[in-house]
């Protein structure tokens, strides 16, 4: 894109600089990217990367401004959720109290902490298929709606300041996925470069697994939790979620028997996850954070188990531990160009099913099918996660309906029209 440089906009917030600095180094205009932070009604702010030009120039110059994967952003918000989807996020955040009464249990194995295995029986669908194609189509039509009644509940609002922030939560409340821009830098001599934080939706019971009570057990809140799947190449510490497919779920779908088997799927503890950005020692020091949020202090059950995850986290941060890095990052390499078309989808596939079959052994039990053979009755798994019977595969108490012209036409709030800015690449949650 090419523009005369008196004719562009100068602006700069969002930077960590102003447009006054940097008019006094240089009284030429200047281009400066703009709405990197910006209302989130008009920016998808959804970025997995940004690379944007800042140059002076003379006047009446040519300035080249570079941009990967752009597109515009959505003037207008999602409508607000249905009563139906309010409800389905009660019942959802119910399920997860009723979950785990131990506390301990957050902390029962120290690389996965805040995780359970749900044994349910399912059959591993084709992922060609019209029944997983409609799945898909299916969690698309009520994500938006989802997202903004997680933090529309107390509780879900409270547990979204502490995993994903304010920055998030305001992403939520538009329909978007919590995922934010970090580090951002701006060198004079280079362009702007950024970090971004990706959370995406886990689906506890996979949207390639097929159960008795069909995609209203699949595509239910219950069913979700918002998980870190940051990927920065070698570096997976903030990609728990593609551990879970790669160590736990892959292995067990890959080569599946024909008809029901029994599936241990990975059960979070947390609707977010890791539910907390920093280590919180004491009661105290947890309720004064969320003061300092604006959010009331969390129910007892919450507390306890928050608390429980920061003391085996080592109160800092959760991080995937490195022995698992590799194998993270080559189940993220699956969905890579180079690997979406067959036959090199499919040898992927095999290739990483081979390479974590003795290390998957290791966490599941014995009638647990791993590359389409299963263990067997005298195998006893090394690490001891803790195992759940949630009944997550029976049809939910609050059922979404199907969502049809008449119910998806719901009340709009009309804006006025921010300015036109260029995003990149989202990832969809």
């Amino acid at each position: 894109m090419f523009a005369p440089a008196r004719e562009i906009l100068v602006s700069c917030h969002g930077l960590g600089m102003s447009g006054d600095a940097w008019q006094a180094a240089n009284n030429n205009i200047l281009y400066v990217c703009s709405c990197i932070r910006s209302d989130p009604r008009h920016i998808d702010t959804n970025i997995s990367y940004f690379c944007f030009d800042i140059r002076f120039a003379p006047n009446d110059s040519v300035i080249p401004v570079r941009s990967q994967n752009m597109r515009s952003s959505k003037k207008q918000p999602p409508p607000p959720p249905r009563q139906e989807m309010i409800d389905a996020v009660a019942e959802a955040i119910r399920q997860f109290e009723k979950l785990a009464a131990d506390p301990e249990v957050v902390a029962a194995c120290p690389e996965l902490p805040g995780v359970v295995l749900d044994r349910i029986m399912g059959r591993c669908l084709d992922r060609k298929g019209e029944e997983y194609k409609t799945t898909v189509k299916d969690y698309e039509n009520i994500r938006h709606e989802y997202l903004q009644a997680l933090v529309g509940h107390p509780i879900g609002r409270t547990l979204a300041l502490l995993a994903v922030g304010t920055d998030g939560v305001k992403l939520m409340e538009a329909g978007r996925s919590p995922s934010t821009l970090v580090d951002t830098a701006a060198p004079s001599e280079r362009a702007v470069r950024g970090r971004q934080v990706t959370y995406n939706c886990h689906h506890v019971i996979p949207k390639s697994v097929g159960v008795a009570d069909g995609r209203a057990a699949i595509n239910h809140p219950r069913n979700f939790v918002i998980a870190n799947t940051t990927r920065r190449g070698r570096d997976q510490s903030q990609n728990p979620h593609h551990l879970w497919h790669s160590l736990l779920l892959h292995p067990q779908t890959h080569n599946a028997p024909k008809g029901e088997i029994p599936i241990y799927v990975v059960r979070p503890l947390f609707p977010f996850y890791p539910p907390i950005s920093q280590g919180f020692k004491t009661a105290e020091a947890l309720r004064e954070h969320l003061k300092n949020l604006g959010a009331p202090p969390l129910p007892e059950v919450w507390e306890k188990r928050i608390l429980a995850f920061s003391k085996a986290a080592g109160h800092r941060a959760y991080s995937v531990p490195k022995e698992f890095h590799e194998i993270t990052r080559a189940f993220g390499e699956l969905y890579t160009k180079k690997n979406k078309e067959e036959p090199d989808q499919a040898a992927a596939r095999d290739a990483l099913a081979q390479k974590v079959e003795k290390m998957s052994a290791e966490w599941l039990p014995g009638d647990a099918y791993i590359n389409g053979r299963q263990l067997g009755p005298d195998h006893i798994p090394e690490h001891k996660l803790p195992v759940a019977d949630s009944c997550l595969a029976a049809a939910p108490e609050t059922p979404l309906p199907e969502k049809t012209k008449s119910n998806r036409k719901r009340t709009h709030h009309k804006i006025p029209a921010g300015p036109k800015v260029n995003a990149g690449t989202t990832a969809k949650v």
